[in-house]
């Protein structure tokens, strides 16, 4: 009995102490498929550009990209474009979402007229590139974070 204030105090404690860090999702993807865009412009050359914006992106960098590598790879998983052999790239471009980007979710971009909305325009929220290059019988893989040099991910080009 004399423990039971004790047991209340620790278990509230512990319940806070969950909600608080599991409220709220670090690098939550949201990927915008109403925006990917194709230029195939040359069709033996077939490049694809997918947006994705992240809720709540992690400030670490390292923490960040690895979350970036990983969605890439799950995404890759069932992607059948880079089987066709027209495609010669994908480009996974990330932004952070914001009241600005947020906008795209709902909304494809639209670049004509004097209100104009195209998520570009936004650059303080642009977060990566991911690239996927196809090359002699491999691919190369790289990471662009913000204002950060290229880092290659993958690169088995003979």
């Amino acid at each position: 009995m004399k423990h039971l204030p004790f047991i209340k105090i620790f278990i509230t404690l512990v319940f806070l102490l969950t909600t608080i860090c599991c409220d709220k999702k670090k690098n939550e993807f949201i990927p915008l498929d109403h925006m990917t865009f194709t230029n195939s412009y040359y069709k033996n050359s077939v490049k694809i550009s997918y947006y994705v914006l992240i809720n709540d992106p992690d400030s670490e960098d390292n923490l960040l990209k690895t979350e970036i590598i990983r969605y890439v790879k799950n995404r890759l998983q069932n992607n059948q474009a880079l089987k066709d052999t027209n495609t010669v790239s994908l480009n996974f471009v990330f932004y952070k979402k914001t009241g600005n980007t947020s906008y795209f979710i709902t909304h494809k971009e639209d670049p004509g007229g004097l209100m104009s909305e195209e998520i570009s325009h936004y650059k303080e929220d642009y977060i990566a590139n991911y690239n996927i290059s196809k090359c002699n019988g491999g691919e190369t893989e790289k990471i662009y974070l913000h204002d950060l040099p290229e880092e290659i991910v993958v690169n088995d080009c003979k």
